[in-house]
């Protein structure tokens, strides 16, 4: 009678582990081969992804020495992929840590410095949040001129009140809980308070977060890049390159398929990787499982 009734229950627990750890596993894959990807660049690239060569102009796919073809100008594409994942990770990465940076100081500032501190900074992220930001990411190119550091300034502008919200919310939670009472009947002032017990128990929320902004990062940047308010030659971005391809999309529809599946497959990495890493480090669910 008890074999029967147990093992049901045991069965939907140990898929639900394996389902869990595949999903970090293959985030994790994807993300390293993107890292990977992104730091040979630096050493080494089949060609110049930067100068013309007529002669070799629309090559196709699997043609010897240019292995997923040329582009209209007869640049490679691998070498245009290659350098496409490192502005990626500069214009994602450093998106995303600045928020986290920004975001982390307003939202634990806003959750332990009193009333006036919380009412001025949420409404401040608030006003933020009410402005589209591709509107920030058009007056920026604008004023600074589009790049790359133009679109990382755009991505801090999206992403900064929203990290705020988050570490706000993660944070107060933190301080209603009995040690930090202790702490205080301690005389540990704030910052001890903060740096000692908040910010380490808030860790696992910064870390997914950061996966899944510098996910949004990269999607953003294409989408810019796409519409010629990002990223320009001479550095190269995935949706640069999908701005390029367009113009020859009816005569070669690969040019705009490459970066278009190095987006999709990135962006789903690194998603994959926060969905794993939050499963891992939410102890509520650890608790469930």
């Amino acid at each position: 009678m008890n074999t029967t009734t147990t093992a049901p229950t045991v069965a939907p627990r140990r898929r639900r582990r394996l389902e869990l750890n595949a999903s970090l596993v293959v985030g994790v894959a994807l993300t390293i081969g993107f890292l990977v990807i992104a730091i040979v660049s630096f050493f080494w690239l089949p060609s110049n992804p930067n100068i013309p060569n007529i002669k070799n102009r629309m090559l196709p796919p699997g043609t010897v020495d240019h292995w997923l073809g040329t582009d209209g100008l007869g640049r490679d594409i691998i070498a245009q992929l290659m350098v496409g994942a490192r502005t990626s990770i500069l214009v994602g990465a450093g998106g995303a840590t600045i928020s986290l940076i920004l975001g982390t100081i307003a939202g634990l500032v806003a959750a332990a410095y009193g009333k006036i501190a919380d009412e001025t900074i949420s409404r401040g992220a608030d006003i933020m949040l009410s402005i589209p930001g591709m509107v920030t990411a058009l007056v920026l190119a604008a004023t600074m001129g589009s790049g790359a550091l133009t679109t990382i300034f755009a991505l801090t502008a999206f992403f900064t009140p929203s990290f705020t919200r988050v570490i706000r919310s993660a944070a107060m939670s933190v301080l209603q809980e009995d040690f930090i009472t202790s702490a205080k009947l301690y005389g540990r002032g704030k910052l001890f308070i903060l740096a000692r017990h908040v910010i380490p128990n808030i860790a696992g929320v910064m870390i997914v977060q950061f996966t899944l902004y510098f996910a949004a990062g990269i999607l953003t940047e294409a989408g810019l890049s796409y519409l010629g308010v990002g990223v320009t030659r001479p550095s190269i971005s995935w949706g640069m390159m999908l701005n390029e391809a367009q113009q020859t999309v009816g005569i070669s529809s690969p040019l705009a398929m490459w970066p278009g599946l190095a987006i999709v497959i990135v962006v789903l990495g690194l998603n994959l990787l926060g969905d794993g890493l939050r499963d891992v480090l939410d102890p509520k669910l650890k608790r469930r499982s």
